[in-house]
C-alpha cells in the first residue's frame, strides 16, 4: 500500500497535503456529487425500481455528447487515420487505465473477434482477415492482470504509461488512442506524450472540461499544450456515484470509439469485397450518426414495465444474496468480458474482496465471479483477449529508472503474464463458489446465443448451488428455457462487432452492482463510502467523502483518514472500508443513514 514508508500518519498526511497537490481533485466535475443522484442510496433503499431509474437518469448526456462528437473534424480524422492504418496493416493501439482500460481491452477483443470469425464466412480470404484482426492492440495500466484485479498506485506515474507505449513497439503510421478516463490518470497522459515521441498519430479522449484540467493539473496541461495530440472531448457530466468513473465515462467511450471501429470495418469491406461477398457479411455497421440515436432508444427501453421488472428482480436477487452473506457466480460466453469488467471494478469501488487465484486459500472470496460454461480457463483467456496475454515483466531496476515510490520498488506487485492464468474463469468446478450459503449460479444469455453445450454445463453445475437462475437479456425468444428465469427484454440493433449489445450489457451490470450496493448501505447518498484507496487519487477521494459527510475541513479529514489507514493490519483490508471506519470514529455511522 502507498504511504506506509512514512513512520506516522501525521507525517504521511503532511506529505500528501503539501507535496501531492496534483491529486487534490475536488474541483474536478467527475469527482463531485451529481445533483441527479444525490439521494441515490435513500431512493434505492425505499424502492428498487426508483433506484434503477435514478441510476439510468445519470446517463442522459451520453447520447447527445456522442452525437456532438461524431460531427467534429477531430473524430472524423480519427476514423480516417484508423482506416489508413487498416489499409497499410499498421497498428491501432488503445491505451487506458481502470474501467476505461478494461474497455480498451474489450474494443481490441471485439475487433479481433469480428475479423477472426469473418474467415468462416469467406474462407478464401481468411488469411487476409486474420492480418486485419491483428491491426488493433491494447494495453491497460498495470498489464492484463488489471482486467480482473486493480493494480495499486500504477496510474499515478506518467513514466509507467510511457514505458508501456515503448514496449508496444509502435511508431510512424500507427495510431494510438488514449482513453483518458477523466484526464486524471497520469499513466495515460504519459502514454500519449510518448506516442507523439514515437511518431504515432495520437488521439486523446477526455471526459472533463479542458479548462479545469489545465488550470489544476500539470500532467494534463502538458498534454493539451502538445499540439500534435488530437483531442476529443466527451464530458458527460458528474458520475452517478461521485467519482466512480466505471459508470458514464467508459460507456460514452465504448459507444463512440466502438462506433468508429465499426465504421472503419464497413469502409474496408465495401472497398475490398465483391457485391456477392458483401451479401454474405451480416450484420454490418450503422451510419455513424445512428449510434447515438440507438443508444437513446436503449435507455428508454429500460423504463418499460417488462424490462424494468426484470432489472428490479435482478437487483433484488443480488441484494438478497449478499445481505445473507452469500455468493453469486455468473456464467457467460458472449458477454463474459463485460461481466468480468463490472465484477472486477466492484473491488476498489466498494471495498469488496478481489477475484481469488486458484492456488490461494482465503476466506476473502469475491462476492461475484464470472465463469465461461464452454471452455477451460486456458482456452477462455484466449477468447477474452484474442491475442497473447500481456504482463509487465519489469525488474526492480526498471521501477527505479521510472522513479516509482519506494514501496513499489521494495515489493513490486505480481503483474506478469503468468499471473493472469492463475485465475480460473473457465468451466472447471470451483468449490469456493459454493463454500458459503446462500450461493447462486446465474447464467446470462444475451440474444438467445447460448447453445446446447452451455445449458448442459449449467444444468450439471446447478446441482452444486442453492439456486440456479437464467437471466435472459436483449432479444428474448418465446418459451421457457429454465425453471427460474429473469427476463430483461431490450431491442438492440445487431452490428458487426455488436458494440451496442456490449453497451447494453455494460449499462445493465453497472446499474446492477451500483443499485445493490446502494440498497445495502455501501453508498451514502451518492458517495462511495466503501472506496478502497489503492492510489493517490482514491486517497484524495476518500478524504473528500469524509470531509463532506462529517462536515470537517479537508486537512482534518485527511489526517483522520491516515490515522485509520496506519492502524489497519493488512489482513483486515476488506473487513471494513477506511472511510467508514473513520466516519464511525468521528460519530457518523452509515447505518444511521439507512431507511
Amino acid at each position: 500500500m502507498i504511504f506506509k514508508t512514512w513512520k506516522t500518519p501525521e507525517e504521511a498526511s503532511k506529505d500528501f497535503l503539501e507535496n501531492e497537490k496534483q491529486f487534490h481533485l475536488g474541483q474536478i466535475p467527475t469527482e463531485q456529487s451529481s445533483p441527479i443522484t444525490k439521494n441515490l442510496s435513500f431512493v434505492a433503499q425505499k424502492s428498487t425500481e426508483a433506484g434503477v431509474i435514478n441510476i439510468f437518469d445519470a446517463d442522459k448526456y451520453i447520447a447527445p455528447k456522442a452525437a456532438e462528437a461524431f460531427k467534429t473534424k477531430e473524430f472524423k480524422k480519427m476514423i480516417k487515420c484508423m482506416k489508413k492504418a487498416v489499409d497499410n496493416k499498421k497498428k491501432i493501439v488503445f491505451s487506458s487505465v481502470g474501467a476505461s482500460g478494461r474497455m480498451a481491452v474489450q474494443l481490441d477483443s471485439g475487433w479481433r473477434e469480428f475479423w477472426q470469425n469473418l474467415g468462416l464466412k469467406l474462407p478464401m480470404r481468411a488469411k487476409e482477415f486474420l492480418e486485419i484482426a491483428d491491426v488493433t492492440d491494447s494495453f491497460i495500466t498495470g498489464g492484463d492482470r488489471a482486467l480482473i484485479r486493480s493494480v495499486e498506485n500504477y496510474e499515478d506515474y506518467m513514466t509507467f504509461g510511457a514505458r508501456q507505449v515503448d514496449e508496444a513497439n509502435i511508431g510512424k503510421g500507427d495510431v494510438l488512442v488514449g482513453l483518458a478516463e477523466c484526464g486524471l490518470s497520469a499513466s495515460i497522459n504519459g502514454s500519449v506524450l510518448e506516442g507523439i515521441e514515437k511518431g504515432c498519430t495520437t488521439f486523446y479522449i477526455y471526459c472533463n472540461p479542458k479548462e479545469i484540467l489545465c488550470k489544476l493539473l500539470d500532467r494534463c496541461r502538458v498534454v493539451f499544450e502538445e499540439e500534435k495530440i488530437i483531442k476529443i472531448p466527451l464530458f458527460v457530466g458528474n458520475m452517478a456515484v461521485a467519482g466512480s468513473t466505471r459508470m458514464q465515462v467508459p460507456t460514452v467511450e465504448l459507444l463512440t470509439v466502438g462506433a468508429a471501429l465499426e465504421v472503419v470495418a464497413n469502409q474496408w469491406l465495401e472497398e475490398n469485397l465483391t457485391e456477392q461477398e458483401l451479401v454474405a457479411i451480416a450484420p454490418r455497421a450503422l451510419k455513424l450518426g445512428k449510434y447515438a440515436k440507438e443508444f437513446d432508444k436503449i435507455e428508454k427501453q429500460f423504463r418499460k414495465p417488462k424490462t424494468l421488472k426484470g432489472l428490479v428482480d435482478f437487483v433484488d436477487l443480488e441484494t438478497d444474496t449478499y445481505k445473507k452473506g452469500g455468493l453469486i457466480t455468473y456464467a457467460a460466453d458472449f458477454c463474459q468480458v463485460d461481466i468480468l469488467t463490472d465484477t472486477t471494478e466492484r473491488q476498489p469501488t466498494f471495498t469488496l474482496p478481489p477475484y481469488k487465484k486458484i492456488d490461494v486459500d482465503t476466506t476473502n472470496i469475491s462476492w461475484a465471479f464470472c465463469k465461461n460454461p464452454l471452455y477451460p480457463s486456458e482456452v477462455t483467456w484466449q477468447h477474452v483477449f484474442r491475442r497473447p496475454i500481456k504482463g509487465l515483466e519489469w525488474t526492480k531496476q526498471d521501477y527505479i529508472d521510472m522513479k516509482a515510490d519506494q514501496d513499489i520498488i521494495n515489493q513490486p506487485p505480481l503483474v506478469s503474464g503468468s499471473e493472469v492464468q492463475k485465475y480460473y474463469i473457465g468451466n472447471e468446478t470451483d468449490k469456493s463458489r459454493f463454500s458459503r450459503k446462500p450461493n447462486v449460479l446465474v447464467m446470462v444469455d444475451v440474444n438467445g446465443q447460448l447453445g446446447h453445450k452451455a445449458f448442459e454445463w449449467f444444468a450439471e453445475q446447478s446441482k452444486n448451488f442453492d439456486r440456479a437462475v437464467l437471466v435472459r437479456m436483449g432479444k428474448i425468444y418465446k418459451g421457457r428455457l429454465w425453471k427460474d428465469e429473469i427476463k430483461i427484454p431490450v431491442k438492440v440493433p445487431e452490428t458487426c462487432t455488436n458494440i451496442l449489445t456490449h453497451v447494453t450489457v455494460k449499462l445493465c451490470f453497472n446499474m446492477l452492482s451500483t443499485c445493490s450496493m446502494a440498497k445495502m448501505g455501501r453508498i451514502w447518498g451518492n458517495w462511495m463510502i466503501q472506496v478502497l484507496p489503492t492510489n493517490k487519487k482514491l486517497f484524495d477521494r476518500s478524504t473528500r467523502i469524509i470531509a463532506n459527510i462529517a462536515g470537517i475541513s479537508y486537512e482534518k479529514a485527511n489526517l483522520e483518514m491516515f490515522k485509520t489507514f496506519y492502524a489497519r493490519q493488512p489482513k483486515d483490508e476488506y473487513k471494513e472500508s477506511y472511510v467508514v471506519e473513520t466516519l464511525k470514529r468521528l460519530g457518523h455511522d452509515p447505518k444511521d443513514a439507512l431507511l
